[in-house]
């Protein structure tokens, strides 16, 4: 869409919110997924996640999308942050949580690809970086933020 900024028209782009989950296993280690990406054309590591139904709860649309992407539902979810990955120019939030106490459960989900699952322990992932195997800003951003959510909740009493 054309909004008015300053002077001129400027095009946003909307978007549906959506949810971005970061799933902690028992272990530490985070799941990611690894999906085709048509912009690079190449597989990448991502998070689950997905846009929000009208009238979806963001925790619910991501706890479906577990179990569509990973095959597993997360018995706690807990809200990290919230984030305009590119809030100049592109009208969408994204809502990260942490989802942990994974439990076995597949729903079928509505990709025509197959998802891959890679496990990575949490303290690691900024190796993926500098291997330059994970890329995607939002993930970084939602890695980050989920492990100093985790530092704060180990230090309270």
């Amino acid at each position: 869409v054309q909004r008015r900024h300053g002077e001129k028209d400027v095009a946003v782009i909307l978007a549906n919110d959506e949810s971005l989950f970061v799933p902690v296993n028992a272990a530490g280690e985070v799941l990611f997924t690894v999906e085709p990406s048509p912009a690079l054309g190449r597989d990448v590591l991502i998070l689950p996640g997905g846009g929000v139904e009208p009238g979806e709860a963001v925790d619910v649309a991501g706890n479906r999308e577990l179990q569509e992407e990973i095959g597993y539902r997360a018995e706690r979810i807990d809200f990290v942050a919230e984030m305009h990955p590119w809030a100049k120019y592109l009208e969408v939030t994204t809502y990260i949580y942490v989802a942990r106490g994974l439990v076995a459960s597949n729903l079928q989900g509505d990709e025509d690809y197959a998802i891959g699952i890679r496990r990575v322990p949490l303290a690691d992932f900024e190796g993926l970086i500098d291997l330059g195997e994970l890329t995607d800003a939002r993930v970084i951003a939602a890695l980050y933020l989920t492990r100093r959510f985790l530092q704060r909740e180990n230090k309270q009493p």
